[in-house]
């Protein structure tokens, strides 16, 4: 073979060659770019998802404020008519805690006439003779406790001035001195007479107190003793029997049902 001959065969392998490797690489960025294309749109999905959620989400967003707004005017509204009950309350109260301060008044200042009434017979008493001498001296007597002699001069008053003024005093002084004797029936029974007889003597709140705890040691009408012991705290508040009336509910303890 002439060197000619050698050297157009070497030239016509070496192109052969080059065009081999050139569709080679034509293939690749063919697959490449099809590669790319399906990234595209993969990407332009997931773009147009994220736009409709972007939408659902401004769709939402507007909804939670509208229904935050109406909330906000139903929650005023709540607060404007809390506002205006709170005020008729207020005024409600006012009303009641004055009617209430009258009607303790009243009975205050009813109790404390007839109080001071008895107070002035009383000492009106001390002084005179004949018939009050009697009750002055049960009178002492059951200040210095001594029970028995006080409800002997008691009875004897009411026995001789059945009509005298100071009877209802008598009556419930005879009770307290059967009640310091522990004559628990005779007690309950002056303290009754005195409440039926007399409803608005100055007595009335420690005939009351008495005559319940006098059904108390009796073992008896537990129901009355409460109802009464209640009514004394009730009509007479500021009394020193509303005091004793407070412990001795407390004492009695709760209803049984």
């Amino acid at each position: 073979m002439s060197l000619g001959r050698s050297a157009a065969l070497s030239l016509c392998a070496l192109a052969l060659s080059s065009c081999v490797a050139t569709q080679k690489d034509v293939l690749d960025l063919s697959q490449q770019s099809d590669d790319v294309k399906e990234q595209v749109e993969e990407l332009k999905k997931s773009v147009a998802s994220m736009q409709a959620n972007q939408a659902d989400l401004s769709v939402s967003i507007k909804q939670l404020r509208e229904e935050l707004t109406a909330y906000t005017e139903t929650v005023k509204d709540s607060q404007g008519d809390m506002t205006k009950l709170s005020a008729k309350l207020d005024d409600l109260g006012a009303q009641l805690s004055g009617k209430v301060a009258a009607l303790g008044q009243s009975l205050t200042d009813a109790q404390k006439k007839s109080s001071d009434d008895q107070k002035a017979a009383l000492e009106a008493a001390k002084n005179a003779s004949g018939p009050t001498d009697a009750f002055v001296t049960a009178e002492r007597r059951l200040e210095a406790k001594d029970f028995a002699q006080a409800a002997k001069g008691f009875e004897a008053y009411l026995r001789d001035y059945p009509k005298g003024e100071l009877t209802d005093v008598a009556t419930y002084d005879l009770g307290l001195a059967y009640f310091g004797l522990k004559k628990w029936e005779q007690a309950g029974r002056q303290f009754a007479i005195v409440l039926d007889k007399y409803p608005k003597s100055g007595q009335t709140p420690g005939a009351r107190l008495h005559y319940a705890l006098a059904l108390i040691n009796l073992k008896k009408g537990g129901d009355e003793a409460r109802a009464y012991l209640e009514s004394v705290q009730a009509d007479f508040p500021k009394s020193p029997e509303a005091k004793e009336a407070a412990a001795a509910l407390k004492r009695l303890g709760k209803p049984k049902k």
